[in-house]
């Protein structure tokens, strides 16, 4: 079996070690060093604190409002804690698991539910992703380039610095357990055992679980196994994984047989919008990565990411291009560990290669699929952060040593500018872009005063007014999504005197004003705060949504 020879060298020794194989002309990074493990420590417990002050600073701020997707997490999450339920899948969507539910039932338990405790878990689990991608930075480059890849992840580009805090079903939950699955990956190649084997499985049941987008860690992870151990494995070291992955995913497939396999049905249907692989393709690079990266603003608003767009770095062409060529640069330095892979193996030297095939395994998977059309706010892609290391790595093989923390310094300045200058109206929905907590709580309070508990509103609007207010008041989605927890929409069809809530001039206001005036109908009409309110609607049965 193969071993991983001792390490004693010096921080100091390992940089020149670096330098000297990069003068002979090879791209084979300098071994791991176990010297230096305190400064390591050290740094990166400073830096897991600059990253939670971090991320408490965006959930203070504008940007940590909560937003629909995330009520209905802590809806759940209030459910499972409160009233015993459990469920398996985010609501009406059963190929998400409920993970960060479960993680935040907990929490409400001993704190109560609000905002800033919802958040707090997906915080938990991105410091956790930063924690062990410093690890594994460490243990493929050295101490100085995984305290880099520490300072980037504490302090990211705007994307991950507010994604990282956004409870919307799993997506800081799947990078931690990806990076786990990655680490896991590296260790069973070199030294397999039935206990670690069992573990990958596990970790695989449990990524697929949470997020089928962890299919870009699944398959890279197999495909490094195989080729690192090729022919090595056994019929039982093989069946154990695969129990492992099953005890993972015991949730997901236990609900399917149950109901008649849902997630496989959500798969197999027709997207929304025709796949367009070239064009999604080709505007994964051009926009998505330079997003990741800080260069653009992330929004879902078509109408308000064009006008900002011209006014953000990657808004140049050449901004972007320069941006990708250095990212394909220090990709391609790891290109001989593929090599190293199919040549000899599980050797240390071939270790990077597991991250070029992930980073290889994302755009695919992403821009070549249904997920591609998010490419202005590329939430799908949030994986790429996964293979920060290759570029600590790569700045740590240049012979300048004295400009590697110079230029990490530089990126975690631009990283801290792309998020203070972030506009927080292009990170709301583009039909609600002025509701927030404070307009909400004005709008509840007039609806309780008139003794009305009930609404039809946007999505946008009502699953945040249900989760702030403990749901005494309750919404019936009418726009911008769907009714994804039912009994509250029921009992809004069933009362007597329900509101209709809009944000002035969209077209759902459009929509039930023709209505009213095509049944002859009226309505006393109030603004309040941000919002156009309708109550005393007749004739109210003719007005309510058909279901």
């Amino acid at each position: 079996m193969l071993t991983r020879r001792s390490r004693t060298i010096d921080q100091g020794t390992a940089d020149v070690a670096a330098a000297a194989h990069l003068s002979r002309g090879s791209v084979d990074v300098a071994p791991p060093i176990q010297a230096g493990a305190r400064a390591f420590q050290v740094g990166l417990a400073g830096l897991l604190l600059v990253g939670l002050a971090a991320r408490l600073a965006v959930i203070g701020s504008q940007l940590g409002e909560i937003d629909g997707d995330e009520a209905v997490v802590g809806l759940m999450a209030r459910h499972i804690a409160f009233l015993g339920e459990r469920p398996v899948f985010y609501w009406g969507q059963p190929y998400l698991g409920s993970l960060e539910a479960f993680s935040a039932a907990p929490l409400f338990r001993v704190f109560d539910s609000s905002t800033v405790v919802l958040k707090l878990v997906p915080t938990a689990y991105s410091l956790g992703f930063l924690a062990l991608s410093a690890i594994l930075t460490r243990r493929l480059f050295g101490t100085g380039a995984a305290l880099a890849t520490a300072a980037y992840l504490a302090l990211p580009p705007a994307m991950w610095a507010v994604w990282s805090t956004k409870a919307r079903g799993g997506y800081a939950e799947l990078l931690f357990l990806g990076q786990a699955l990655v680490l896991a990956t590296l260790a069973l190649a070199q030294s397999p055992s039935r206990r670690l084997t069992l573990l990958w499985g596990i970790l695989v049941g449990l990524a697929f679980w949470t997020h089928l987008l962890a299919i870009v860690y699944v398959l890279p992870a197999v495909v490094y196994l195989a080729l690192a151990r090729r022919g090595r494995w056994s019929a039982a070291g093989i069946g154990l994984g695969a129990v492992g992955a099953l005890i993972g995913m015991t949730p997901l497939i236990i609900e399917n047989l149950a109901d008649g396999f849902l997630t496989l049905a959500a798969l197999l249907q027709p997207p929304d919008l025709p796949v367009d692989p070239p064009a999604q393709l080709l505007r994964f690079f051009r926009v998505g990565v330079p997003v990741l990266l800080g260069l653009g603003q992330p929004t879902t608003s078509q109408a308000m990411f064009d006008q900002d767009w011209l006014q953000r770095p990657a808004g140049h062409v050449w901004v972007a291009a320069l941006a990708l060529a250095v990212l394909a640069a220090a990709v391609l330095v790891y290109s001989r560990t593929l090599a190293r892979l199919v040549g000899r193996g599980a050797v240390p030297a071939a270790e990077p290669s597991l991250l070029v095939l992930l980073a290889v395994a994302v755009p695919p998977v992403v821009a070549l699929t249904r997920f591609g059309f998010f490419v202005s706010e590329p939430r799908y892609a949030l994986p790429l952060y996964g293979v920060v290391p290759l570029l600590a790595g790569a700045l740590w093989c240049l012979p300048w040593r004295s400009a590697r923390w110079t230029i990490v310094g530089a990126v975690v300045l631009f990283n801290v500018w792309s998020l203070v200058s972030t506009d927080p109206r292009l990170w709301r929905p583009e039909d609600t872009p002025d509701s927030t907590a404070a307009s909400r709580a004005e709008l509840v309070k007039f609806l309780v005063s008139e003794d009305r508990h009930q609404m039809y509103t946007d999505y946008w609007i009502g699953y945040p007014v249900m989760f702030e207010t403990r749901e005494t008041v309750l919404a019936y989605v009418i726009s911008s999504g769907f009714n994804r927890y039912l009994p509250p929409a029921d009992n809004v069809q069933r009362t007597p005197n329900p509101a209709w809530v809009f944000e002035p001039g969209v077209d759902t206001e459009g929509a039930f004003l023709g209505q009213l005036a095509t049944t002859g109908g009226r309505a006393r009409v109030v603004d309040v705060s941000v919002y156009r309110v309708y109550v005393d609607v007749e004739p109210l049965e003719a007005m309510r949504p058909r279901t």
